[in-house]
């Protein structure tokens, strides 16, 4: 994961914006895109952005007059960022924990319990393991097999 800071509420909608294209872009276009009714003036926009230059998540370069962005994070990279800062610092590192929070929190639906419950069982499906004594070494070996039938031995003391 890339050393970045984190990303202000004001800064994800800037990177939602720029996230959409898929060429370098202008503070104009990002403007046009995410505030078309004039929400936010075109120099807050494009003070955002040379913000998020300065932080590492986008690079500017400069054509004739204009400046151009291209992100250096895809979407999905600050979107386990995020999540990884808000564990640590939430949850002590626990992603069960986490789970289990917005389980307890009543807000998911019995459909989405359901899917939830899926994806969990297909995922516990995709790997079998199989453990037990090494035959010279004294060592456990465990065999991981994956659903595409790759394996891949660890071994322990």
């Amino acid at each position: 994961m890339k050393n970045l800071k984190k990303l202000s509420q004001a800064e994800w909608e800037i990177m939602e914006g720029v996230w959409q294209f898929s060429r370098p872009v202008r503070a104009r276009e990002v403007q046009d895109l995410i505030y078309p009714f004039g929400q936010k003036a075109y120099s807050t926009v494009q003070t955002f952005m040379n913000i998020l230059v300065k932080k590492g998540f986008l690079k500017r370069k400069k054509i004739a007059a204009t400046n151009f962005y291209k992100p250096t994070i895809s979407r999905a990279e600050a979107t386990a960022m995020e999540i990884f800062c808000l564990v640590e610092r939430v949850f002590q590192g626990s992603y069960r924990e986490l789970t289990r929070y917005l389980i307890d929190l009543d807000k998911l639906s019995e459909a989405d319990l359901a899917k939830l419950k899926g994806v969990i069982e297909a995922k516990t499906q995709k790997q079998v393991v199989f453990s037990g004594n090494g035959s010279q070494t004294g060592r456990n070996k465990t065999l991981v097999v994956s659903a595409a039938g790759s394996q891949q031995g660890r071994e322990s003391v």
